[in-house]
């Protein structure tokens, strides 16, 4: 174990969300009783179809059904049910994430350091760990935030977290998929939560279990959240973006009404910026 005695407070609570996990859920609960034998352990069971509730109350965890389905529906669900605890662990139901990780992460929220910490997947060196194309997938989606949102988390998508009361009271979440991850770091840049963040072993998932993940049309919903989050919160960086491919398209074609739209995209990002500050300074002075 990583800490002698990480789970002193009642109040801490392990929240796993779930969809078809039967072969690997009542391990997974099991490890994490015997890491945190004092947390509550909470399964989110998101309209499984085969016996992921049954084997997760077997091992001794509270059941949660979620019916809508998606992951960002499971999540919301977890803020609206735990917003009063301590702390609240964050893991998948797949066996991918180490219970022995978690000591660093739960102490930045229960010392105060952190309103959100993320563990940041450092894939162990067996087959099955994380895919090639995954790896890419998750440089290039960070890539896309940090230009169009900002410094978000290292590890954008990573499911091993820990959230303060604080941080559950404060996120407004509208996800329903696999971009909640996302929309989690947009509001904590966002709302100016404290993050903080620990390398975390990632392990191959337990044999029996598969990824429900899509590449391609997660991807996308993923890569729309960013948009979304960009123009609520960073408008100038999209059409700071936008005025510099006009521009390089108008150099190119030598087109003037390119040359145009360049510059009246610039002046919306000028705008659009003054607007956001004028706002930020309305809502300071308020306060």
């Amino acid at each position: 174990m990583s800490d002698p005695n990480p789970s002193t407070s009642p109040r801490v609570t392990v929240a796993i969300p779930c969809y078809n996990e039967e072969a690997a859920i009542g391990a997974v609960v099991a490890e994490w009783r015997r890491e945190l034998p004092e947390a509550e352990i909470v399964v989110f069971d998101n309209h499984s179809t085969d016996g992921t509730a049954a084997k997760a109350s077997e091992a001794g965890a509270t059941v949660i059904p979620v019916p809508d389905q998606g992951k960002g529906y499971v999540v919301r669900r977890m803020f609206a049910e735990l917003a009063d605890r301590d702390a609240m662990v964050m893991i998948d139901g797949d066996g991918t994430y180490p219970a022995s990780a978690v000591g660093p992460l739960l102490a930045a929220v229960r010392e105060g350091r952190a309103d959100m910490a993320v563990g940041i997947r450092q894939p162990i060196a067996e087959p099955g760990a994380m895919s090639p194309i995954r790896s890419v997938g998750n440089v290039l989606i960070g890539v896309g935030f940090w230009v169009l949102v900002g410094p978000g988390t290292t590890d954008l998508l990573s499911g091993y977290r820990v959230f303060s009361s604080r941080a559950m009271r404060t996120m407004r979440l509208r996800s329903e998929g696999f971009e909640i991850e996302t929309e989690l770091a947009g509001e904590a840049v966002g709302r100016g939560l404290r993050v903080a963040e620990e390398p975390v072993p990632y392990r191959p998932r337990i044999a029996g279990t598969h990824s429900k993940l899509n590449a391609f049309r997660d991807g996308l919903r993923i890569l729309r959240m960013i948009l979304r989050l960009s123009f609520r919160l960073r408008p100038w960086r999209p059409l700071l973006l936008g005025a510099a491919v006009l521009a390089v398209a108008a150099a190119i074609a030598e087109q003037d009404w390119l040359w145009v739209a360049a510059v009246l995209a610039f002046l919306a990002a000028v705008l659009a910026a003054a607007f956001v500050l004028a706002r930020r300074e309305a809502i300071g002075g308020a306060e």
